[in-house]
């Protein structure tokens, strides 16, 4: 909070034009140029032997002369660089330097677009992409290696790397250079548990502790009609991830699933791959288990993001696994519409090894971040750029958006207005359509969620942190060229046979324990254990960083 506190006192000191979360004080306006030179005209000239001091550049100036550098930003086939976009128009002022995007708006495949941009050998001067495409193209030439310009030229960027080693060593290739600048998250707790406390109050039953206490709750949730309709259609568990959300249950039994990236887990300083483990066949079974009796969501694969406003809105669905914020604000959402509403988050009840945990967390670095490529004309002019967005002032921008507009200062800290926090869309839609809080290069500030978040999140937050419930993440690898072509082999082919054996699995298509040792053969077949011994090979190598 201090940090935050003097990141916008530091921004009151620059001027207007030049500032980032910090109150405007009246200054003499900038000079033109034309009344720069103007003026030079009248003063006398420099004797031989006066030495003339240094120009200096207002504010947050990286250059005299007004400069543009193209930029390519087209990601998650979302999000492309539009010149609307606030964030770096008020950059701009910041800087004097301009960006200008290449990608096509209208493009909606990411990946074809960078791979097109790839193939045509000219390259914008910044380019967004992915770490792998980085390590990829880097050593290849495509981008300049960072580390000599960090170091000589980009005091921000350097001093964070220095205070986080280990995302200098996510960001260090294999061949030792640093080719990009990632997105940074703030804020460890992202997601929780969240039950049906007027549910339980209406049964008699106390918030699950274990994994078995959890089931003989949603089974009475199922059974015992606690909406009160005199129908049995409860449905428990409420998933709006096409069935991620269902398959990370697995956790309960103390396998490692949450997402493809986390697959992996470290058993000492082995590297194990989770849905080849023992865990993961007993949460299989249990799952199919809860399927059957109708604990989970019967569309649970299919119904999509808006499941949770669905079956809470129907007043059946009874418990989640989802992000506190959103989740949390269901009941000012529904409190109205349904008597007694109240979703509320709870700890992680004990798996069956008796171990209290919680699988998710905001990753310690993005995949996605921004570099130089091999055709910018002025790399110093870059790599400031990519600087200052590490800077007090550029940092409270990217989170915040633009003074006056979207925040005003109360008693000196950056607080969103009413009609963004009140705004008919989510605080962080508002913000991205704007061009902030884009993953590229910078460090997000967790304060810029919490103003959004009600009580209720934030208490689970608090819950989840002051616990210590969040599992350690499996860290960050890098892989050679070697390795990588391997991996985009192997893994494509292993990963959505994963996900096809599974749900067959959890939907009662095929019995877990007949088919288990064949589905370890087929992983075998398909090269797991090559895929093993790479991130093995690779979490040794970053463990000698």
């Amino acid at each position: 909070m201090k940090k935050l506190v003097s990141l916008c006192l530091a921004a009151a000191l620059s001027v207007s034009m030049f500032s980032g979360c910090g109150q405007t004080k009246t200054t003499e306006p900038a000079k033109t140029q034309d009344q720069k030179q103007t003026e030079a005209t009248k003063q006398p000239e420099t004797k031989p032997e006066e030495a003339k001091p240094a120009e200096e550049l207002p504010g947050l100036f990286i250059t005299k002369d007004k400069q543009e550098l193209t930029l390519h930003l087209h990601v998650y086939n979302k999000f492309v660089f539009s010149d609307s976009w606030e964030s770096f128009k008020k950059a701009e002022e910041m800087t004097n330097v301009k960006m200008k995007g290449v990608a096509q708006e209208s493009a909606t495949d990411s990946a074809q677009v960078f791979n097109v941009m790839m193939a045509s050998g000219s390259l914008p001067d910044i380019i967004v992409t992915e770490r792998e495409n980085f390590f990829k193209y880097g050593p290849e030439g495509a981008f300049l290696p960072l580390n000599d310009l960090i170091d000589q030229h980009a005091p921000n960027i350097k001093k964070f790397l220095t205070e986080r080693e280990d995302i200098r060593k996510y960001l260090t290739a294999p061949d030792g250079n640093i080719y990009s600048i990632n997105f940074v998250p703030d804020g460890a707790a992202a997601q929780g548990y969240f039950i049906r406390q007027d549910w339980l109050d209406k049964l008699g039953l106390e918030q699950p502790k274990t994994v078995d206490e959890l089931y003989t709750v949603l089974k009475a949730f199922r059974e015992n009609d606690p909406n009160g309709n005199g129908k049995k259609d409860e449905t428990p568990y409420i998933d709006r991830a096409n069935g991620q959300k269902t398959v990370a249950l697995a956790a309960l039994w103390g396998a490692h699933t949450y997402s493809d990236k986390d697959h992996w887990f470290l058993d000492g300083n082995k590297v194990k791959f989770g849905p080849a483990e023992n865990e993961y066949k007993e949460a299989m079974i249990n799952l199919s288990k809860w399927y059957a009796e109708g604990l989970i969501d019967p569309e649970a694969f299919t119904r999509g993001k808006n499941a949770r406003d669905i079956l809470l809105g129907d007043n059946i669905g009874g418990f989640a696994h989802d992000w506190f914020p959103s989740t949390a604000a269901a009941n000012d959402k529904f409190k109205d519409k349904i008597e007694g509403f109240n979703f509320v988050p709870m700890a992680p009840p004990a798996d069956a090894k008796g171990k209290v945990w919680e699988y998710s967390s905001r990753p310690v670095v993005n995949a996605t971040g921004w570099g130089l490529s091999k055709d910018i004309k002025d790399p110093v002019i870059g790599i400031k750029y990519l600087d200052f967005w590490w800077t007090e002032e550029g940092r409270c921008l990217m989170n915040f958006g633009v003074e006056g507009v979207d925040y005003d200062l109360v008693d000196g800290k950056p607080k969103f207005k009413e009609s963004v926090l009140k705004g008919e869309e989510p605080v962080i839609s508002y913000l991205q359509k704007k061009g902030f809080q884009m993953q590229v290069g910078f460090h997000q500030d967790f304060e810029y969620e919490k103003q959004w978040m009600n009580e209720l999140a934030l208490k689970g937050a608090e819950m989840y942190l002051d616990g210590k419930f969040i599992a350690k993440r499996f860290p960050l690898l890098a892989f050679t060229a070697e390795e990588q072509k391997v991996l985009d082999q192997k893994e494509t082919a292993i990963q959505p046979f994963v996900e096809e054996t599974t749900q067959k699995w959890i939907l009662g298509a095929e019995d877990v324990e007949k088919n288990w040792d064949a589905y370890l053969k087929a992983l075998n077949d398909l090269g797991i254990q090559e895929v093993i011994d790479i991130y093995q090979a690779a979490y040794e190598r970053y463990e000698k960083q």
